[in-house]
């Protein structure tokens, strides 16, 4: 259909050539637009069969106006017309195309930023507050220090206080360089190792957090071996992340946890879901968990399920949520499952 549109564009005067040149850009610049979206990221490809296309088009016209065209001058006449319209439509083309494209750069470019910014201020403020305490502890232990009797046990207490302080700092920014380090290669080596010990270890880990209340803990699972491949001890931190957030979930000092563990071999999968009857979530902030820094407990960096995603990511694993107001929150975890276990024992 185009070409036959630039047929009839080698008879057109001038004002009509000019007119149909102008309409030629605009379609090839909308053509352009409507192929990046389905296309996506393969313009390089496009873009060589669009000039390919265009090339033979030419060169069959070229053909039939040297031979049904007698006079030179109405030869290069065409010939000229014939290139400028293959030009101006291709020319359209790529501008559609790469205009579609820069679009979404900028579009990417500014929730990039964003996200940078948000980080950044979670990352200020709680970095303030460690840094507050051990200017404040530091102050103290200055004063005393000038006093004419110096009490050893409570300056011990405000530099225990102090390191602790530092000791926060330093998990904030490991993980934040977790955050910041996806995808890294090295981060994906790891060993063969048993889910079910890690389970006991975490769970023997956080029942004196629960001794003083109400909340129970059950673990249900057939096999005492079920292995994946990755790092035991950042599962660990995984695990221990979500029976805590189980955990700050009770408004009431009383509670139920239930874990289950279950393979399936179809899938090569270990499933595991935590599941609690807490306060639950609201859909408007559980679409929005695992963003870096958003967090809804008064005292939390909103690092923690972040984190989780992307270790259980790296390891080849899922993570979904799901959550209902006054009813709990369910946790499953996915992660492949390695059927030879003779690492594990």
């Amino acid at each position: 259909m185009i070409l036959l549109h630039i047929i009839e564009a080698l008879h057109m005067n001038a004002d009509e050539y000019r007119q149909f040149l102008d309409n030629l850009h605009r379609e090839g610049v909308q053509q352009g637009i409507f192929l990046a979206d389905i296309i996506g990221e393969h313009f390089d490809m496009m873009l060589e069969l669009s000039k390919d296309l265009n090339l033979t088009a030419q060169n069959i016209m070229f053909g039939i106006i040297e031979e049904k065209v007698d006079n030179s001058v109405n030869r290069l006449f065409f010939n000229g017309r014939l290139m400028e319209c293959n030009w101006v439509r291709f020319t359209g083309f790529a501008q559609g195309y790469l205009s579609n494209k820069n679009e979404e750069i900028d579009t990417l470019h500014e929730q990039k930023i964003a996200v940078m910014g948000q980080m950044a201020a979670g990352m200020a403020h709680e970095i303030r507050n460690p840094l507050a305490s051990i200017k404040g502890f530091a102050q103290l232990i200055r004063n005393r220090l000038n006093e004419p009797e110096i009490q050893a046990a409570e300056l011990r207490t405000y530099l225990d206080i102090t390191i602790k302080e530092i000791d926060n700092l330093n998990k904030l920014v490991t993980d934040f360089l977790v955050l910041s380090r996806k995808g890294d290669s090295l981060q994906r080596e790891g060993e063969i190792f048993n889910v079910i010990e890690v389970i006991h270890r975490v769970v023997n880990i956080v029942n004196p957090l629960i001794f003083n209340d109400n909340i129970v803990i059950n673990l249900d699972y057939s096999a005492e071996q079920v292995c994946t491949l990755g790092s035991a001890s950042q599962l660990e931190q995984v695990f221990l992340n979500i029976l805590k957030n189980s955990i700050d979930a009770f408004t009431a000092c009383s509670g139920r946890i239930d874990v289950t563990i279950t393979t399936h071999d179809e899938t090569d999968e270990i499933i595991l879901v935590f599941a609690d009857n807490g306060s639950g979530i609201s859909k408007d902030r559980l679409n929005r968990i695992f963003d870096p820094f958003f967090t809804t407990k008064q005292k939390g960096t909103g690092i923690g399920l972040s984190i989780c995603k992307q270790l259980i990511e790296m390891y080849g694993g899922q993570i979904q949520v799901n959550s209902e107001l006054n009813v709990g929150t369910s946790v499953k975890v996915s992660l492949p499952l390695v059927s030879e276990c003779a690492a594990c024992l």
